[in-house]
């Protein structure tokens, strides 16, 4: 714990130099010959925030199961690096890769035994895919779970809303359970706390909380499906009869490439 207290107190310290520098340099003094002390407060700098990211323990290189985050992009990842530490510092079991570009050519991958995926958008579908083949192709067994956060891999402009858009979502996103769902709406949101089912809410004054149920649902549904619901409860169109028919599923197809 001290040398975490010590690592925190070196920080301000530098920060406060940082600080102090740029005073001076305002009021026209020379930054000249600093370089050498500018390079050791990098230095120390970098010791200080490995201390808090190890949360003071001591010892060589971690050398057992890993937790990989992937980012959208290698500044993503290095900003993460740089910023996540403090009170919940990054433990040595976490590492932080980028999806394409060189954070993630290198990465050792054999001791990885969970991954969670940061906002991954469709361009980066490759990549992801080719992240979750090697894991798949491993043979001692011990990768067990992958989370994406916030996923966008169908992007109409990217994959668009054909065959190509359907082929990617059946083997990325079909077969993984939305676990929490929010999904804000002009009239009120969609949401899902696993394991209950997914719920449209509708806003309203006089409701705890300001919104009310009006639907839950056991999958997750359409864009069509949500308004279809929402024009329903209030009055703005009738309830469909059993067996929608083949004009009426054309006509939710169309809703749903206007809407997109």
């Amino acid at each position: 714990m001290m040398r975490v207290v010590e690592a925190r107190a070196t920080l301000r310290a530098l920060e406060e130099e940082v600080e102090n520098f740029e005073t001076e340099d305002e009021n026209g003094n020379s930054g000249d010959g600093d370089e050498g002390s500018a390079a050791d407060s990098e230095m120390r700098r970098a010791e200080a925030m490995e201390i808090l990211r190890n949360n003071g323990a001591t010892g060589g290189p971690y050398d057992g199961p890993r937790l990989r985050m992937y980012f959208p992009d290698e500044g993503s990842a290095a900003l993460a690096r740089r910023d996540w530490i403090g009170q919940g510092a990054v433990p040595k079991c976490v590492e932080m890769s980028s999806l394409g570009g060189m954070g993630s050519a290198g990465a050792d991958i054999s001791k990885d035994v969970a991954i969670i995926f940061f906002c991954t958008k469709a361009s980066e579908a490759d990549f992801l895919e080719n992240v979750l083949s090697k894991m798949e192709a491993r043979e001692d067994d011990i990768y067990k779970l992958s989370v994406f956060i916030n996923p966008n891999l169908v992007d109409m402009g990217v994959t668009g809303f054909g065959m190509a858009g359907r082929l990617l979502r059946e083997r990325l996103l079909d077969g993984l359970p939305n676990v929490y769902y929010l999904r804000t709406l002009q009239w009120g949101a969609l949401t899902r706390s696993w394991p209950k089912d997914f719920s449209v809410w509708q806003e309203d004054e006089i409701s705890d909380g300001g919104y009310r149920l009006i639907k839950a649902l056991n999958t997750l549904p359409t864009n069509p499906e949500v308004e279809d619901i929402y024009d329903i409860e209030n009055g703005l169109q009738d309830a469909p009869k059993d067996g929608f028919g083949l004009l009426n599923a054309i006509g939710d197809f169309a809703q749903g490439l206007m809407r997109m």
